[in-house]
């Protein structure tokens, strides 16, 4: 039996969609949380000087979407065709595209007034239009799920992408998306993941800088 070391900051984040597999999986891991003073010193070793990094019986692999693929693959999570697996693919990597742009005024933007301008336009134009697609999809592959009739990694890795948005853009972000929210709230349902939500207090809040989350950007 393989063994597993997954190794990342004490956040959600970039990590968590991996966490989620293998809690769904059932596999146990050894859930690294570095310190900045430990990245510091593991910084230099990594592959691309990044985590997560995952660790498979001593073999490092980088990059988080490249961890969750491979897990998806490891707990047969590509559902139910090879024409199943790429659309999962598809999906995961529009939604990337999506999160990039999050970045973008959540991190990297330091300047109020650029940074209220990225959110805006992200907020009004390039969330919705993603969304709007994701709905129909939802709604045209039917049951629960986004791809195929069984959860996915996919399904996994974008729950977990919806509730990023709930929580550090709008709480009511899935308003106009019934399909959406109904996907989320199955997903999150599945016992062994609603057992860590609720034993971990999922939740994106603590991503934000602490004068942005208690804001209400319902409105």
């Amino acid at each position: 039996m393989s063994t597993y070391k997954l190794t990342y900051f004490d956040m959600r984040g970039r990590a968590e969609c991996s966490r989620l597999l293998f809690t769904y999986a059932g596999v146990g891991f050894e859930d690294v949380r570095l310190t900045g003073d430990q990245w510091g010193a593991l910084k230099p070793s990594t592959p691309w000087g990044q985590v997560p990094i995952l660790e498979v019986d001593g073999e490092v692999l980088a990059q988080s979407n490249t961890i969750a693929r491979f897990l998806g693959r490891k707990f047969q999570l590509c559902g139910e065709s090879d024409w199943e697996a790429a659309k999962c693919d598809e999906y995961v990597d529009a939604t990337n595209d999506l999160f990039e742009q999050w970045a973008k005024f959540v991190f990297f933007e330091q300047d109020p007034v650029k940074k209220a301008a990225l959110r805006e336009t992200f907020v009004t134009t390039l969330a919705p239009k993603c969304l709007e697609v994701l709905e129909a999809i939802k709604q045209k592959n039917g049951g629960d799920f986004l791809v195929g009739k069984v959860l996915t990694w996919a399904d996994i890795n974008i729950a977990d992408k919806l509730q990023i948005l709930e929580d550090t853009v709008k709480a009511d972000i899935l308003r106009d998306y019934p399909g959406l929210a109904k996907f989320k709230a199955v997903v999150f349902a599945v016992p062994k993941l609603k057992e860590y939500i609720e034993k971990t207090a999922y939740s994106y809040k603590a991503m934000m800088p602490e004068a942005e989350r208690h804001i209400d950007y319902s409105e």
